[in-house]
């Protein structure tokens, strides 16, 4: 191969340049395909995560469903049990205070009031 016209040299030139374009232009679509896989594949182990997660909330739902019922029933009992003990004594405490203690005066010789 004869360099010595100016023009040879160009385009020996421009075709270097245009492979190393090329093999620029290749690593690059490369690099993306690698990191678009790998981004597949973390969404894909995310979903697999969450599907795992949900499955579990569902089992734990279909365990502790009607303990949880249960629970709310015994939780409506008690309450309305307190209801009726505080009722209760409320009405204790009005009858107290509307009895009124009497006691006796000895230098009036006579019965008071507290």
């Amino acid at each position: 191969m004869d360099l010595s016209s100016s023009q040879a040299f160009f385009w020996l030139a421009f075709g270097v340049s245009i492979f190393g374009v090329a093999a620029f232009i290749c690593w690059t679509l490369f690099e993306v395909a690698k990191l678009l896989r790998q981004s597949n594949e973390i969404v894909e182990h995310t979903r697999e995560i969450a599907s795992e997660v949900e499955e579990g909330i569902v089992n734990a739902k279909e365990k502790f469903g009607q303990t949880f019922g249960t629970m709310v029933g015994l939780a409506k009992g008690v309450s309305s049990v307190a209801g009726f003990a505080a009722k209760h004594t409320a009405a204790r405490a009005e009858k107290k205070s509307k009895k009124s203690k009497k006691r006796f005066n000895k230098l009036l010789n006579e019965e008071e009031e507290e």
